[in-house]
Parts: C-alpha cells; sequence; structure tokens
C-alpha cells in the first residue's frame, strides 16, 4: 500500500471517509499489481511494467480529483463538523454526567434497601459515590474532549471545530458540580448536581485548565507536525 500512501492522505485531507479511502487504495494498489503482472507476462521488466502500469492509472493528482469529485464518499463528519465536533462532544459530556449521578442515586439506593447500610455505618458507600462524582467531574470532560480531538485527527479535519468542541466542553465541564451528603440528620443521603459560573473556585479552574492542557494542546500540536509534513513532503505519482 506504499505506493498509494501519499494519495490516500490527500483523500483523507480533502474529506473522504477512512473507510472509502481505505477501500480505493487497497483496490488501486490490486489493480496496479494486475496491471505489472500483465505486463511482466508480456516479456517486460519489473521496473518497465511499474512504470507502464502507472502510466495506466494516472497521475496522483488525477486520481485524486477524480475521487474526491464524487460527493458521496465524503465523511459525514466533514459534511457536519459542528455536529461532529463541537455538539455531539458537548452531549456525550451531559450523558456521562447524568448516567454518573443515576449510578450515585442507584448505588445508595440499594445499599440502603438491600443492604441495610445505614448513615452510622456506610461502609464503602460513601467512597464509591465520591469516585462516581469524581469521574463526573473531572474524568467526563476528558474523554469528551478527548473523543473529539481524536476523531478529528483520524478524519484529518480543521483545527476550528475540534478548537470549539474542546472549549465548550472544558467550560461546561469545569461550571458542573455534584455533592453527595449522607448522615445521621440526612439518614437517606442527599445528592446534588448543577451547573454554575466557574468564578474564583480554583478548583474550577483547574478543571478548566486540566482538561485543555491534556487534550488541546496535544490535538494542536499533532496538527501542527501534520502540516509541517504535508508542507516538506514531495509529490509522489503513481
Amino acid at each position: 500500500m506504499k505506493r498509494f500512501a501519499g494519495l490516500g492522505e490527500r483523500l483523507l485531507q480533502a474529506g473522504v471517509a477512512p473507510r472509502q479511502v481505505a477501500r480505493l487504495v487497497s483496490e488501486l494498489q490490486a489493480h496496479f499489481d494486475d496491471l505489472v503482472a500483465e505486463a511482466r507476462a508480456s516479456g517486460l521488466s519489473q521496473a518497465e511494467s511499474e512504470s507502464q502500469a502507472a502510466n495506466r492509472l494516472g497521475s496522483e493528482e488525477v486520481l485524486a480529483a477524480r475521487i474526491i469529485a464524487q460527493p458521496e464518499l465524503r465523511s459525514w463528519a466533514r459534511q457536519w463538523p459542528w455536529l461532529a465536533f463541537a455538539l455531539l462532544p458537548l452531549l456525550l459530556l451531559v450523558v456521562q454526567f447524568v448516567l454518573s449521578m443515576a449510578a450515585s442515586v442507584g448505588v445508595v439506593s440499594f445499599s440502603i434497601r438491600v443492604l441495610g447500610v445505614t448513615a452510622l455505618h456506610p461502609g464503602s458507600v460513601r467512597w464509591i459515590c465520591e469516585a462516581i462524582q469524581t469521574y463526573a467531574l473531572w474524568v467526563a470532560p476528558l474523554i469528551a474532549a478527548g473523543a473529539a480531538c481524536l476523531f478529528a485527527a483520524r478524519l484529518r479535519a480543521p483545527v476550528f471545530w475540534p478548537l470549539v468542541g474542546s472549549l465548550l466542553v472544558a467550560l461546561v465541564g469545569a461550571m458542573t458540580n455534584a455533592g453527595f451528603d449522607w448522615s445521621p440528620t440526612v439518614p437517606r443521603g442527599v445528592l446534588s448536581g448543577g451547573i454554575g459560573f466557574p468564578g474564583k473556585d480554583p478548583a474550577m479552574r483547574l478543571r478548566l485548565t486540566l482538561t485543555l492542557v491534556t487534550i488541546l494542546a496535544p490535538f494542536l500540536w499533532f496538527k501542527y507536525l501534520k502540516r509541517t509534513a504535508n508542507r516538506t513532503s514531495p509529490p509522489h505519482n503513481t
């Protein structure tokens, strides 16, 4: 597949879906091998056969233009980048938060009704709920923003919408809050969760910074390296 690696990268950059790129590159490679075998059977050398096969297939520019001109081959995420890289990651963050809160409620309810745990002897219930809330507040934003950037990197998408999506996820993730109170005065436990402005809360600011530094900074660095590599790589003709 090395002969058509440059073509595959060009197609990804143009927005062609990765599965389509893999299929097309595989088909081109198979066709090229057939042409080489046909030329070899006629008595040409390996080098002459490959040169003839490349001429019959056409240059990389011609092949790329033909494929890119077919809109049905484009990835849905490249057609609607605001949905793929901004809205869906934000929804993923919300879903994780809601499921985390539901899991905490389920743990407390099961412990009280089935295991007979009380506020005087909570056992491991408290730290389980705290672990779930830690996931919702600290880990969920990383997963949502990371999914957006990883998806964008795989599709060679432009930086703008993954950047917007990561910023939204980082900001909303930093604004979420959750708490769990279970004591003899609150025997059934009280679970709270919501959203508020970060203000001067250092924990919220830290969560915002953590998401941006951990996820967005490596993504931007990756895009910079890819752009630099594409500029310095010589064109390859098939």
